[in-house]
């Protein structure tokens, strides 16, 4: 049985990969798989690269003094090594999306938000439907499906960063 499941995980992975290499495609104008940024994107990108990792870091040690005092760590289960990477991962986009570096000099922004808002839907019907089966919280704690709520959480948080971002670049354009 675990000799299928591990099968059944590593054909998803491949799947995943695919389909990312196939929508980044969609996304980039110039049909490419690989983004492209100018210099001063790529610096900026790496000032949020950091405070992403420094973001994820603090996230760290406060579950760590948390689990520490023993308080409330121990209902997270197994999501809780997600919660950094979550963190890490706003901040290092929330930085480049309002500093200009998340759009990439051959990325189409209106596909690449609607990408983002559909794979945050997907993610949060994916929740719904294990939120019905009962399967998010069990025996005191988080289950890995609650991974899906926060991925969707994440995606739909970028997606709305990016439309604020094109609003007050239009608002700056226009004044």
């Amino acid at each position: 049985m675990s000799g299928e499941i591990g099968l059944i995980f590593v054909i998803g992975i491949m799947a995943g990969v695919v389909a990312i290499v196939l929508v980044m495609k969609a996304i980039n104008k110039d049909g490419k798989s690989r983004t492209q940024y100018d210099e001063r994107q790529l610096a900026v990108r790496g000032k949020a690269y950091m405070y992403g990792f420094y973001t994820a870091l603090i996230a760290c040690m406060v579950l760590l003094i948390m689990n520490g005092l023993e308080v409330g760590t121990e209902a997270l289960g197994k999501t809780g090594y997600f919660i950094p990477i979550f963190a890490g991962t706003v901040a290092q986009v929330t930085y480049s999306i309002f500093h200009d570096a998340y759009e990439g000099l051959n990325t189409n922004m209106s596909r690449l938000i609607v990408v983002m808002a559909m794979i945050g839907g997907l993610n949060f019907a994916v929740s719904i439907i294990n939120l019905v089966r009962g399967e998010l919280y069990k025996g005191g704690e988080l289950q890995l499906s609650f991974l899906n709520l926060l991925c969707g959480l994440l995606f739909v948080v970028i997606a709305v960063e990016m439309l604020v971002k094109r609003a007050m670049d239009k608002r700056e354009g226009g004044e």
